[in-house]
């Protein structure tokens, strides 16, 4: 590649990379949805070479960088960004570039084997869709937060965040015990993330009803479904691929890490 050169986005800029970006929307998912709806809390670096885009760093609320495209531009983004600590998601070529800036802390999903954990990418159509709806599940609303805070062991506030897109739950009584939420959406692809269950409430199939009501009512809407996954999550692999998720090929790295001196 030829030599390569970091300006920060600007309006005449914006347009390219998302342009850029949409040759691989599952790739690009959270970039594209953050530089159109949460413009307010993320930066972006792009790096150029011969003036075309090969590659981009995304800044996310002061804690979470993101870097995709071509070998050869990470240092030279990664020194733009001037977080001390950050949650990285990358893709696998550009964790070398990573290490030599940043140490690694911690891996993005405690269930990982490892410093870091590997997502797996799977995709939901309406053609490959298998729901599987064994037990009463009902759509969560804002009041339903405290329940989902008590799920999740956080705070009614922090879950208020889940309830911008859809979200549903299976309840047992008044307690939450499973849930499934896509609070991001692009006009034509959806993200699930959150999927959980009680631990003392899971080998009953919840959320398998769960995702397959969150899922069919995504895909009704005219989207398709993605989620990222740990490879080492044996048991949601095989959750979601009963109700019709397919790997899609991309794989990327998440993990936290803290800036060398």
């Amino acid at each position: 590649m030829k030599s390569i050169k970091t300006a920060t986005l600007d309006k005449r800029l914006e347009k390219r990379l998302l342009e850029f970006m949409s040759r691989d929307r599952i790739s690009h998912f959270y970039a594209i949805y953050d530089l159109q709806y949460m413009k307010d809390k993320t930066l972006a670096w792009v790096a150029l070479s011969e003036d075309e885009i090969v590659g981009y760093l995304l800044e996310y609320d002061k804690r979470i960088l993101y870097m995709r495209e071509a070998r050869g531009c990470g240092i030279p983004l990664l020194q733009k960004s001037g977080l001390a600590e950050a949650l990285f998601n990358i893709e696998t070529h550009h964790l070398h570039s990573v290490k030599s800036l940043f140490k690694l802390v911690e891996p993005a999903d405690k269930i990982t084997k490892g410093q870091v954990t590997t997502f797996v990418t799977m995709k939901a159509t309406r053609q490959s869709f298998r729901p599987v709806i064994r037990h009463e599940v009902r759509e969560l609303e804002k009041d339903n937060a405290p329940a989902l805070a008590n799920l999740l062991g956080i705070t009614p506030e922090q879950a208020l965040g889940f309830f911008s897109g859809s979200a549903f739950g299976l309840f047992k009584g008044k307690k939450l015990v499973s849930y499934a939420a896509s609070p991001e959406t692009l006009e034509d692809l959806a993200i699930i993330r959150g999927v959980f269950t009680a631990p003392d409430e899971r080998n009953h199939g919840y959320s398998k009803s769960v995702c397959s009501l969150l899922v069919s009512r995504l895909l009704d809407q005219g989207k398709d479904v993605i989620l990222y996954v740990s490879k080492d999550n044996a048991a949601a692999i095989r959750v979601y691929r009963k109700i019709g998720f397919k790997n899609t090929g991309h794989f990327f790295f998440g993990f936290t890490a803290k800036r060398r001196n």
